[in-house]
């Protein structure tokens, strides 16, 4: 058999998922990394941006103590829920994502067996939440992501970030300074529980970047790029946003499924990540359209 030689792309080795962001940063300070609508108007953040809502929401979440715990999101697509996963990827905590559509009784389950002490949530659950609060003894904190008032125990996530971001401005490098292990405990992923209850799966930070720095060695990417897949599952978290971040791609986040068609002609990406169901599903509109 014919050897088949593959190309090998260069990429610019990082020692941390910070060094990572850091040296995309300093690559490209006024380029857009984020494209998403909010209010029905197209929003722009910038890398610096980004890094800036990062460091002030790991600052402040440093402030409140939460240090080497378990931080789990909940909640749809959104730029939020990528500022909530970066900065715990940046800090000495454990992200723990949950998949959106997981029947309430199941998510309760996830959060208990993960040892989560903080909750970032989008306002899809926010009765439930607060009904079942008695079955989440270990949550310390419910943030909620489009909450407007707080209690000392559910906080609003705007304003969380806005006291973070000050205490940035007066010098408080707690979260900033932080040098992480590597090869520590990182994120736990849950399976899809197809065959019982959801099971986690353990990732370092090690592993994550060994997908994103062999993955780029390759297999190249472009310039923009539609980001389709729910944030829960590895391979949009990984492939399709931490790549995008080492390579300063412009990620436009896909609001909902039903605005998937409409956001290709919007944002006219040159690149997007799908799953068999996703194409199948273009593949009916397109003869339907014909």
């Amino acid at each position: 058999m014919k050897k088949v030689k593959m190309k090998i792309y260069d990429v610019v080795p990082f020692t941390s998922l910070k060094d990572m962001l850091y040296q995309a940063v300093e690559r490209t300070p006024d380029k857009v990394l984020f494209k998403f609508k909010e209010k029905k108007e197209i929003r722009d953040v910038t890398f610096t941006e980004f890094l800036g809502d990062v460091n002030a929401l790991g600052t402040a979440l440093c402030d409140l103590g939460v240090s080497k715990n378990h931080v789990a999101m909940l909640g749809s697509n959104s730029y939020k829920w990528l500022n909530v996963y970066l900065t715990a990827l940046l800090s000495d905590n454990v992200f723990v994502p949950i998949d959106k559509e997981l029947p309430f009784g199941d998510i309760i389950n996830v959060l208990n067996q993960s040892d989560s002490t903080v909750l970032f949530y989008d306002k899809r659950y926010e009765k439930d939440i607060v009904e079942n609060v008695d079955k989440l003894p270990s949550i310390k904190y419910f943030i909620g992501l489009d909450r407007t008032e707080e209690d000392g125990k559910f906080l609003v996530f705007k304003d969380f970030v806005e006291k973070g971001r000050k205490l940035v401005a007066d010098g408080n490098t707690d979260f900033t300074s932080l040098e992480n292990d590597t090869k520590a405990l990182k994120m736990i992923v849950y399976t899809s529980g197809t065959t019982g209850m959801a099971k986690g799966v353990m990732l370092s930070e090690h592993n994550l970047m060994s997908c994103v720095y062999w993955g780029l060695r390759r297999a190249t990417i472009f310039t923009r790029s539609l980001s389709v897949l729910p944030y829960n599952h590895t391979y949009e978290a990984v492939a399709g946003i931490l790549v995008a971040i080492c390579k300063n791609v412009t990620i436009c986040i896909n609001e909902s499924l039903k605005a998937v068609l409409k956001n290709l002609q919007t944002y006219k990406p040159d690149y997007i990540y799908l799953v068999p169901a996703f194409t199948e599903l273009f593949y009916k509109k397109i003869w339907a359209g014909i």
